[in-house]
């Protein structure tokens, strides 16, 4: 039979794993904004009013939203993939837009939204340059207020504490001129009550801890070889 250390030690391996992997998962769909059909208007860009995108999982607020890739005519480069998006589309100045996604979260558990803001303000005007990123009850603007004189990203986070079974996550341009970069958005889970259901690629971790068990299990039901 299974020694009760070695039952403790298989078992608590998956469990661990599978809680490793809850907590680094991406809850947003498509964060790095590198899904969908982008329909190239000349610029590598294609432009969005407020509601539904082509781009996969998130839909546009405020003015309008530009979602940009690789070979584009401005010098800009994206922070993760080829694509990334400039929230004051082609027009300067405020009102800026954005976009946002409902993700499903657990009511009283602490997550961590971050993203990159992307600035080239030697070139498309600023600094300073400006995102408000709001989820559940928390909301912040984050500023990059340096000078830069090539397409830069820096990362920002916000942590927050879910207070419904869904919550919103916005990001919209505060600040800037012509160019207000977002790109590589990701909502992780840090803390708190928890459903307690593995997420699906839990599952294969927890059939390696049962498989571990069965192997030691058959091990410690061979006979002892004879004694010369």
């Amino acid at each position: 039979m299974l020694s009760k250390n070695k039952v403790i030690l298989a078992v608590g391996f998956a469990y661990v794993a599978c809680a490793a992997t809850h907590a680094n998962a991406n809850l947003l769909t498509n964060g790095s904004f590198e899904l969908g059909t982008l329909v190239n208007d000349g610029n590598a860009t294609q432009t969005f009013n407020a509601g539904p995108t082509a781009i996969t999982g998130w839909n546009a607020v405020g003015r309008q939203v530009s979602w940009i890739e690789a070979g584009n005519p401005f010098a800009l480069s994206a922070e993760d993939g080829s694509r990334f998006l400039d929230l004051t589309a082609y027009n300067p100045g405020p009102p800026f837009g954005g976009v946002t996604q409902t993700v499903a979260t657990t009511i009283g558990a602490q997550y961590s939204l971050s993203f990159f803001l992307g600035s080239y303000t030697a070139v498309w005007g600023g600094p300073p340059v400006s995102i408000l990123a709001s989820a559940g009850g928390a909301s912040q603007t984050f500023t990059d207020p340096a000078v830069t004189t090539t397409s830069t990203w820096v990362p920002f986070t916000l942590p927050f504490t879910a207070t419904s079974a869904s919550t919103a996550i916005t990001l919209t341009g505060a600040a800037g001129l012509n160019y207000i970069g977002l790109d590589n958005v990701d909502v992780e889970f840090v803390s708190g009550p928890s459903t307690g259901v593995p997420e699906p690629g839990t599952y294969g971790l927890i059939a390696l801890g049962f498989a571990a068990l069965a192997v030691m299990g058959s091990r410690s039901r061979r006979p002892n070889a004879p004694r010369s």
